[in-house]
Protein backbone atom coordinates (compact mmCIF):
# COMPACT_ATOMS: atom_id res chain seq x y z
CA UNK A 1 0.00 0.00 0.00
CA UNK A 2 1.28 3.48 -0.85
CA UNK A 3 2.39 4.98 2.45
CA UNK A 4 1.47 8.44 1.20
CA UNK A 5 -2.21 7.51 1.04
CA UNK A 6 -4.06 7.93 4.33
CA UNK A 7 -6.97 5.54 4.30
CA UNK A 8 -10.37 6.36 5.74
CA UNK A 9 -9.92 3.42 8.07
CA UNK A 10 -6.67 4.84 9.45
CA UNK A 11 -8.21 8.25 9.93
CA UNK A 12 -11.23 6.78 11.68
CA UNK A 13 -9.03 4.69 13.94
CA UNK A 14 -6.79 7.63 14.78
CA UNK A 15 -9.69 9.88 15.69
CA UNK A 16 -11.57 7.04 17.43
CA UNK A 17 -14.52 7.58 15.09
CA UNK A 18 -17.31 5.03 15.34
CA UNK A 19 -18.15 4.29 11.71
CA UNK A 20 -21.83 3.95 12.58
CA UNK A 21 -22.05 7.72 12.96
CA UNK A 22 -21.20 8.10 9.27
CA UNK A 23 -24.77 7.13 8.39
CA UNK A 24 -26.11 10.55 7.46
CA UNK A 25 -29.51 11.66 8.72
CA UNK A 26 -30.56 14.85 6.97
CA UNK A 27 -32.66 15.93 9.94
CA UNK A 28 -29.62 15.82 12.23
CA UNK A 29 -27.00 17.16 9.84
CA UNK A 30 -25.38 20.52 10.50
CA UNK A 31 -22.42 22.62 9.51
CA UNK A 32 -21.57 25.89 7.83
CA UNK A 33 -20.50 27.45 4.54
CA UNK A 34 -18.08 30.39 4.51
CA UNK A 35 -17.10 32.58 1.55
CA UNK A 36 -14.42 35.23 1.96
CA UNK A 37 -11.41 37.16 0.70
CA UNK A 38 -7.93 38.17 1.88
CA UNK A 39 -5.69 41.06 0.82
CA UNK A 40 -2.12 41.71 1.94
CA UNK A 41 0.24 44.57 1.04
CA UNK A 42 3.85 43.82 1.94
CA UNK A 43 7.51 43.98 0.96
CA UNK A 44 9.61 41.07 -0.25
CA UNK A 45 12.96 40.96 -1.99
CA UNK A 46 13.15 44.75 -1.97
CA UNK A 47 9.89 45.15 -3.90
CA UNK A 48 6.40 46.17 -2.89
CA UNK A 49 3.96 43.33 -3.42
CA UNK A 50 0.41 42.32 -2.65
CA UNK A 51 -1.75 39.27 -2.87
CA UNK A 52 -5.46 38.84 -3.32
CA UNK A 53 -7.27 35.68 -2.36
CA UNK A 54 -10.78 34.35 -2.72
CA UNK A 55 -11.70 31.39 -0.55
CA UNK A 56 -14.59 29.12 0.32
CA UNK A 57 -14.93 26.50 3.06
CA UNK A 58 -17.52 23.90 4.00
CA UNK A 59 -17.97 22.08 7.30
CA UNK A 60 -20.30 19.08 7.46
CA UNK A 61 -21.40 17.39 10.68
CA UNK A 62 -23.35 14.11 10.38
CA UNK A 63 -24.94 15.02 13.70
CA UNK A 64 -24.86 18.70 14.64
CA UNK A 65 -25.08 17.79 18.33
CA UNK A 66 -21.91 15.66 18.13
CA UNK A 67 -18.26 16.53 17.63
CA UNK A 68 -17.48 14.71 14.39
CA UNK A 69 -16.95 17.10 11.45
CA UNK A 70 -15.63 16.95 7.89
CA UNK A 71 -13.96 20.15 6.67
CA UNK A 72 -13.25 21.18 3.09
CA UNK A 73 -11.53 24.33 1.88
CA UNK A 74 -10.40 25.92 -1.38
CA UNK A 75 -8.56 29.19 -2.05
CA UNK A 76 -7.21 30.92 -5.15
CA UNK A 77 -4.41 33.42 -4.49
CA UNK A 78 -2.87 35.93 -6.93
CA UNK A 79 0.44 37.69 -6.26
CA UNK A 80 1.32 41.03 -7.87
CA UNK A 81 4.54 43.00 -7.92
CA UNK A 82 4.63 46.79 -7.81
CA UNK A 83 3.51 48.59 -10.96
CA UNK A 84 7.13 49.21 -11.98
CA UNK A 85 8.05 45.52 -11.85
CA UNK A 86 8.27 43.41 -15.02
CA UNK A 87 7.68 40.10 -13.23
CA UNK A 88 4.73 37.98 -14.22
CA UNK A 89 1.71 37.63 -12.02
CA UNK A 90 1.95 34.52 -9.84
CA UNK A 91 -0.96 32.38 -8.73
CA UNK A 92 -1.52 29.38 -6.52
CA UNK A 93 -4.49 27.23 -5.61
CA UNK A 94 -4.86 25.63 -2.19
CA UNK A 95 -7.16 22.73 -1.31
CA UNK A 96 -7.70 21.31 2.18
CA UNK A 97 -9.54 18.40 3.75
CA UNK A 98 -9.72 17.56 7.46
CA UNK A 99 -11.58 15.29 9.85
CA UNK A 100 -12.23 16.60 13.36
CA UNK A 101 -13.75 15.00 16.43
CA UNK A 102 -14.35 16.11 20.02
CA UNK A 103 -13.99 14.32 23.35
CA UNK A 104 -14.84 15.46 26.87
CA UNK A 105 -13.09 14.15 29.98
CA UNK A 106 -14.25 16.15 32.95
CA UNK A 107 -12.87 19.66 32.56
CA UNK A 108 -10.78 18.74 29.51
CA UNK A 109 -12.11 19.14 25.97
CA UNK A 110 -9.91 17.54 23.29
CA UNK A 111 -10.58 18.28 19.60
CA UNK A 112 -8.07 16.40 17.39
CA UNK A 113 -8.07 17.20 13.70
CA UNK A 114 -6.13 15.51 10.92
CA UNK A 115 -5.93 16.11 7.18
CA UNK A 116 -4.13 17.34 4.10
CA UNK A 117 -3.37 20.73 2.58
CA UNK A 118 -2.37 20.68 -1.11
CA UNK A 119 -0.92 23.72 -2.89
CA UNK A 120 -0.64 23.92 -6.68
CA UNK A 121 1.79 26.64 -7.81
CA UNK A 122 1.39 28.50 -11.11
CA UNK A 123 4.05 30.79 -12.64
CA UNK A 124 6.05 30.54 -9.43
CA UNK A 125 9.19 32.68 -9.41
CA UNK A 126 11.14 29.82 -7.76
CA UNK A 127 9.94 27.20 -10.24
CA UNK A 128 7.95 25.22 -7.70
CA UNK A 129 5.31 22.73 -8.79
CA UNK A 130 3.28 21.75 -5.72
CA UNK A 131 3.37 21.20 -1.97
CA UNK A 132 1.64 18.81 0.41
CA UNK A 133 1.22 19.21 4.15
CA UNK A 134 -0.06 16.28 6.21
CA UNK A 135 -1.36 18.15 9.24
CA UNK A 136 -2.42 17.23 12.76
CA UNK A 137 -4.13 19.76 15.06
CA UNK A 138 -3.85 18.78 18.78
CA UNK A 139 -6.43 21.29 20.04
CA UNK A 140 -7.62 21.28 23.62
CA UNK A 141 -9.22 23.45 26.31
CA UNK A 142 -8.98 22.80 30.03
CA UNK A 143 -11.46 24.79 32.15
CA UNK A 144 -10.46 25.28 35.79
CA UNK A 145 -13.54 27.29 36.75
CA UNK A 146 -15.91 29.90 35.29
CA UNK A 147 -13.03 32.37 35.00
CA UNK A 148 -9.80 30.53 34.19
CA UNK A 149 -8.98 28.17 31.32
CA UNK A 150 -5.97 26.87 29.40
CA UNK A 151 -5.97 26.21 25.66
CA UNK A 152 -3.85 24.98 22.78
CA UNK A 153 -4.30 25.44 19.04
CA UNK A 154 -2.29 25.14 15.83
CA UNK A 155 -0.79 22.19 13.96
CA UNK A 156 2.24 20.02 13.32
CA UNK A 157 2.88 18.78 9.79
CA UNK A 158 5.00 16.59 7.56
CA UNK A 159 5.70 18.54 4.37
CA UNK A 160 6.57 17.56 0.80
CA UNK A 161 7.69 20.29 -1.60
CA UNK A 162 7.96 19.41 -5.29
CA UNK A 163 10.82 21.47 -6.76
CA UNK A 164 11.72 19.83 -10.09
CA UNK A 165 13.80 22.67 -11.52
CA UNK A 166 16.29 23.27 -8.73
CA UNK A 167 17.07 20.82 -5.95
CA UNK A 168 14.48 18.13 -6.52
CA UNK A 169 11.75 17.26 -4.06
CA UNK A 170 12.16 18.32 -0.43
CA UNK A 171 10.76 16.74 2.71
CA UNK A 172 10.60 18.16 6.19
CA UNK A 173 8.72 19.20 9.29
CA UNK A 174 6.86 22.34 10.26
CA UNK A 175 4.61 23.47 13.05
CA UNK A 176 2.54 26.48 13.98
CA UNK A 177 1.49 26.15 17.61
CA UNK A 178 -0.03 28.41 20.25
CA UNK A 179 -0.73 27.74 23.91
CA UNK A 180 -2.07 30.11 26.51
CA UNK A 181 -4.49 31.01 29.23
CA UNK A 182 -7.77 32.93 29.19
CA UNK A 183 -9.47 34.82 32.01
CA UNK A 184 -13.20 35.55 31.59
CA UNK A 185 -14.43 38.49 33.66
CA UNK A 186 -18.08 38.17 32.61
CA UNK A 187 -20.17 37.65 29.48
CA UNK A 188 -18.79 40.80 27.86
CA UNK A 189 -15.11 40.83 28.80
CA UNK A 190 -12.23 38.35 28.64
CA UNK A 191 -8.46 38.50 28.30
CA UNK A 192 -6.08 35.89 26.89
CA UNK A 193 -2.29 35.64 26.87
CA UNK A 194 -0.44 33.04 24.81
CA UNK A 195 2.95 31.96 23.52
CA UNK A 196 3.23 30.94 19.86
CA UNK A 197 5.99 29.20 17.94
CA UNK A 198 6.29 28.88 14.17
CA UNK A 199 8.94 26.58 12.65
CA UNK A 200 9.43 25.45 9.06
CA UNK A 201 12.40 23.66 7.55
CA UNK A 202 10.87 23.32 4.08
CA UNK A 203 9.78 26.34 2.02
CA UNK A 204 10.34 28.03 -1.33
CA UNK A 205 13.10 30.36 -0.09
CA UNK A 206 15.68 27.71 0.94
CA UNK A 207 15.94 28.75 4.57
CA UNK A 208 14.88 27.43 7.95
CA UNK A 209 12.38 29.59 9.81
CA UNK A 210 11.82 29.93 13.54
CA UNK A 211 9.58 32.61 15.01
CA UNK A 212 8.22 33.06 18.56
CA UNK A 213 5.62 35.60 19.73
CA UNK A 214 3.89 36.59 22.93
CA UNK A 215 0.23 37.21 22.06
CA UNK A 216 -2.31 39.35 23.89
CA UNK A 217 -6.04 39.42 23.05
CA UNK A 218 -8.94 41.31 24.58
CA UNK A 219 -12.36 39.72 23.94
CA UNK A 220 -15.20 42.22 24.07
CA UNK A 221 -18.87 41.37 23.36
CA UNK A 222 -20.97 44.53 23.82
CA UNK A 223 -24.04 42.60 22.61
CA UNK A 224 -24.80 38.94 22.03
CA UNK A 225 -24.52 39.50 18.27
CA UNK A 226 -21.23 41.45 18.19
CA UNK A 227 -17.76 40.33 19.25
CA UNK A 228 -14.61 42.45 18.94
CA UNK A 229 -11.14 41.00 19.57
CA UNK A 230 -8.32 43.57 19.42
CA UNK A 231 -4.91 41.92 19.64
CA UNK A 232 -1.20 42.63 19.90
CA UNK A 233 1.46 40.06 18.98
CA UNK A 234 4.96 40.85 20.25
CA UNK A 235 7.89 39.14 18.55
CA UNK A 236 10.34 37.92 21.17
CA UNK A 237 12.55 35.72 18.98
CA UNK A 238 12.87 35.05 15.28
CA UNK A 239 15.53 33.70 12.96
CA UNK A 240 16.05 32.55 9.41
CA UNK A 241 19.04 30.45 8.38
CA UNK A 242 19.77 30.12 4.66
CA UNK A 243 21.41 27.07 3.08
CA UNK A 244 24.61 29.12 2.62
CA UNK A 245 24.77 29.74 6.37
CA UNK A 246 23.59 33.35 6.33
CA UNK A 247 21.56 34.15 9.43
CA UNK A 248 18.85 36.75 9.61
CA UNK A 249 17.17 37.82 12.80
CA UNK A 250 13.54 38.70 12.15
CA UNK A 251 11.37 40.50 14.68
CA UNK A 252 7.65 40.63 13.87
CA UNK A 253 5.13 42.66 15.85
CA UNK A 254 1.46 42.83 14.92
CA UNK A 255 -1.51 44.96 15.95
CA UNK A 256 -5.06 44.37 14.75
CA UNK A 257 -8.67 43.48 15.45
CA UNK A 258 -11.04 40.62 14.62
CA UNK A 259 -14.78 41.32 14.32
CA UNK A 260 -17.73 38.92 14.32
CA UNK A 261 -21.28 40.13 13.83
CA UNK A 262 -24.34 37.86 13.68
CA UNK A 263 -26.94 39.34 11.35
CA UNK A 264 -29.37 36.52 12.06
CA UNK A 265 -29.25 33.22 13.90
CA UNK A 266 -27.66 31.59 10.84
CA UNK A 267 -25.72 34.39 9.10
CA UNK A 268 -22.50 35.91 10.44
CA UNK A 269 -20.13 38.56 9.08
CA UNK A 270 -16.41 38.21 9.86
CA UNK A 271 -13.72 40.85 9.32
CA UNK A 272 -10.06 41.25 10.23
CA UNK A 273 -7.50 44.01 9.78
CA UNK A 274 -3.96 44.10 11.12
CA UNK A 275 -0.71 45.97 10.71
CA UNK A 276 2.63 44.19 10.99
CA UNK A 277 6.01 45.81 11.30
CA UNK A 278 9.07 43.66 10.78
CA UNK A 279 12.72 44.40 11.51
CA UNK A 280 15.18 42.25 9.55
CA UNK A 281 18.87 42.02 10.41
CA UNK A 282 21.54 39.76 8.92
CA UNK A 283 24.97 38.85 10.26
CA UNK A 284 26.37 41.34 7.73
CA UNK A 285 24.16 44.28 8.62
CA UNK A 286 20.58 45.44 8.80
CA UNK A 287 17.98 45.20 6.07
CA UNK A 288 15.69 47.77 7.64
CA UNK A 289 12.04 47.77 8.56
CA UNK A 290 9.21 46.34 6.48
CA UNK A 291 5.56 47.20 6.99
CA UNK A 292 2.69 44.85 6.12
CA UNK A 293 -1.06 45.47 5.96
CA UNK A 294 -3.54 42.62 5.97
CA UNK A 295 -7.32 42.67 5.44
CA UNK A 296 -9.86 39.87 5.27
CA UNK A 297 -13.61 39.48 5.27
CA UNK A 298 -16.14 36.66 5.05
CA UNK A 299 -19.78 35.75 5.36
CA UNK A 300 -20.73 32.49 7.04
CA UNK A 301 -24.01 30.61 6.89
CA UNK A 302 -24.66 27.97 9.55
CA UNK A 303 -27.25 25.24 9.18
Amino acid sequence: MNNKVISCFALSSFLLVNTSVLAFNLDKMGGDIEVGFKVKDYEEGGASRNFREGNVSLTLKPNKDKGLAFKFGFADRVFNESKTSKKKEQTREMSEFYIENMYLWGKLMFRPEIGLKYTDFHNDDKGLDSAKEYRFYPKFTYTFNKNWSLYSRGFVAYTELKDPWKNGDKYGYKHRLEGGTRYTFNRKHALSVALSDDTSGVNKFDYDVDNTQLRFRYHYSPTRNLKLVPFFFWGIDGERVATNGTKKEVKRDMLGVNTHYKITKNIELIAKVNYEWRDDNTDKGGDGNKDHWFYSGAIKYSF
